[in-house]
């Protein structure tokens, strides 16, 4: 996050509403995120009502009175996140108050909440800044898929695209093509192609060996296999070609790259 942030405390919970159920008022002391997955809720803060529908995650901030009113014709089920912190940078407030609100509620984001739920629960002695460190990542992804959508890219395009990177990288030792990757998101090659430009300025294949390179270079740094080995996991054809990859890339042959990599840790 922004430099020097790290929370005190990370917080998270869970609850389902009955039908006219209310919460406050309250004096909100944290940053939270709340997380609503089913019924709704209206929240007036210091007065002024805004409401949030189903699926939708948002943001609270500190020292703003708030009082919470839910669906009066059936149960709210909702999640929160809560960090403590002594003093949050005027930057990052600023950042969040520039998010449209409330934002649409993503798989990725109630991925992180699920494990943030487990890792409270669980009996680790670093559950405590784990917890802290699950709860800046899930500030992040708020802010990161808040920031995406004021570029005008659809929630619905970056899970896409976000399916699509999963897919390369569990295959990326295969010979991928982008029939395969359009497949396996269930989109057309020229739609994948214009969401891949939309949202990372790259097509699906140039992607695909970005990835191949990216993975190459780092086994070369971090492992003593062999080059060849390294090109067949990295999808490459041939050591050969994987060579002429690294080089166009890095400027240097792949043991070159291993033995600079090697000598600045030594140094």
């Amino acid at each position: 996050m922004e430099a020097g942030f790290w929370p005190a405390e990370a917080v998270v919970g869970e609850v389902i509403y009955p039908p006219g159920g209310s919460l406050g008022p309250r004096l909100q002391r944290n940053l939270q995120l709340v997380l609503l997955h089913t019924g709704e809720m209206t929240i007036a803060i210091d007065g002024k009502e805004q409401h949030v529908p189903a699926k939708s995650v948002c943001v609270l901030f500190p020292q703003h009175e708030e009082r919470f009113s839910f669906a009066k014709q059936s149960p709210t089920y909702h999640s929160w996140l809560h960090l403590f912190a002594p003093e949050i940078p005027d930057t990052l407030l600023a950042r969040l108050n520039r998010l449209p609100w409330p934002l649409p509620l993503s798989p990725a984001m109630m991925g992180l909440l699920h494990e943030a739920l487990s890792i409270q629960k669980a009996p680790f002695p670093t559950a405590h800044e784990m917890l802290k460190a699950l709860g800046l990542h899930m500030l992040w992804r708020y802010i990161g898929e808040g920031e995406q959508l004021l570029t005008g890219i659809s929630p619905r395009g970056n899970a896409v695209v976000e399916q699509a990177q999963h897919f390369i990288h569990a295959h990326v030792a295969e010979p991928l093509t982008l029939d395969q990757i359009a497949s396996a998101v269930a989109l057309s090659q020229p739609y994948l192609i214009r969401l891949f430009r939309t949202c990372l300025q790259t097509t699906p294949m140039r992607y695909v060996w970005q990835v191949r390179i990216a993975r190459g270079i780092e086994l070369l740094e971090q492992t003593g296999l062999p080059v060849g080995i390294i090109a067949e996991r990295c999808g490459f054809q041939s050591r050969y070609h994987f060579a002429r990859c690294i080089r166009q890339t890095t400027g240097y042959s792949p043991l070159e790259v291993r033995r600079r990599s090697w000598q600045r840790r030594v140094e």
